[in-house]
């Protein structure tokens, strides 16, 4: 099949690896699918013109990137039409969408599933006038994966998200949250919201029932409860241990919980206070309240072929 395709890549993701083998790349999917053109990106946010100019003039956008990557391709292309079907080549630090959706985390068994894989149409999430693919989050623990200096990720991976963690982001104040959608509401004092339309965040299985094309995102609201005459330590690390649950325990086990709001819908909002910061896959997102809809299989993204 003769398709027109562009190949883009960040090149300092995943410690250079996809520029080392930018070359090999683009001949394998030259031999697949074509003509092949090849951009590497020179500046923070590029992606995201490149996703936009490809609309219309390419049938296939392969690109190499974390999910702040993929986070700049969706918002480039998402509100566009005659979008391009997308392969993803995984080289972040975390590559939480790679293990969403099943696609392979290694440069060469990301290729394999381009190059043998089919297209499937998968949901994205709005965020007010942003688009974000796994996750929005706000509060304690969820500025870590952004505010991490790229040298340290680039040198140390995962570990450079907990040490920015134990620098900075130990410290949990509770914010009014305002949650809504339709005839259900819920008030609550928080540390943390999480708003989740893939499995896996931060690398472990928050979501494992998450599906990336049915329409629905679900939600957590991690309550915090201050206790009469507690010292600010003893209500940081309750706080903490109460954050890490998210992590260890998973969306469907805390669902249960008193100490939890959760919701699984298409269309909710979320009033926050004004200098709330949100993460939007990984990067550094709006502040301040949200309203989300999520757009059912609005982009299409080759996986792998059901039972292989």
């Amino acid at each position: 099949m003769v398709m027109k395709c562009l190949f883009a890549y960040n090149p300092i993701s995943g410690k250079g690896k996809a520029a080392k083998r930018a070359g090999k790349i683009a001949a394998k999917l030259s031999e697949r699918f074509g003509e092949v053109s090849v951009r590497a990106t020179t500046r923070a946010g590029e992606l995201k013109d490149i996703a936009a100019e490809a609309c219309g003039k390419y049938d296939l956008l392969v690109f190499a990137g974390g999910d702040g990557s993929f986070n700049e391709v969706v918002n480039g292309l998402a509100e566009r039409e005659n979008r391009p079907a997308l392969g993803y080549i995984p080289t972040g630090t975390v590559n939480d969408i790679a293990r969403s959706a099943g696609i392979p985390r290694s440069i060469g068994g990301a290729l394999k599933n381009i190059l043998r894989g089919e297209p499937r149409e998968l949901d994205v999430m709005k965020v007010n006038d942003s688009f974000v693919m796994y996750v929005a989050c706000c509060g304690g623990l969820t500025g870590c994966s952004y505010s991490a200096p790229q040298s340290g990720k680039r040198a140390f991976g995962k570990m450079a998200y907990a040490a920015e963690i134990i620098k900075n982001d130990l410290v949990f104040d509770e914010y009014e949250v305002e949650f809504s959608s339709g005839d259900k509401s819920e008030d609550a004092s928080a540390i943390m919201v999480m708003i989740m339309n893939g499995r896996s965040v931060a690398s472990m299985r928050v979501n494992p029932g998450g599906v990336l094309d049915d329409g629905e995102a679900e939600v957590l609201v991690i309550k915090g409860y201050p206790r009469e005459n507690e010292s600010e330590h003893s209500k940081h690390r309750r706080y903490l241990f109460s954050a890490l649950k998210v992590f260890t325990r998973g969306y469907k086990r805390l669902s249960k919980s008193g100490n939890v709001f959760s919701y699984k819908g298409g269309e909710f909002e979320v009033r926050v206070p004004d200098n709330t910061v949100w993460n939007f896959d990984g990067e550094k997102g709006e502040s301040g309240s949200v309203s989300v809809r999520v757009l059912n299989k609005h982009i299409k993204m080759i996986l792998p072929i059901s039972g292989k």
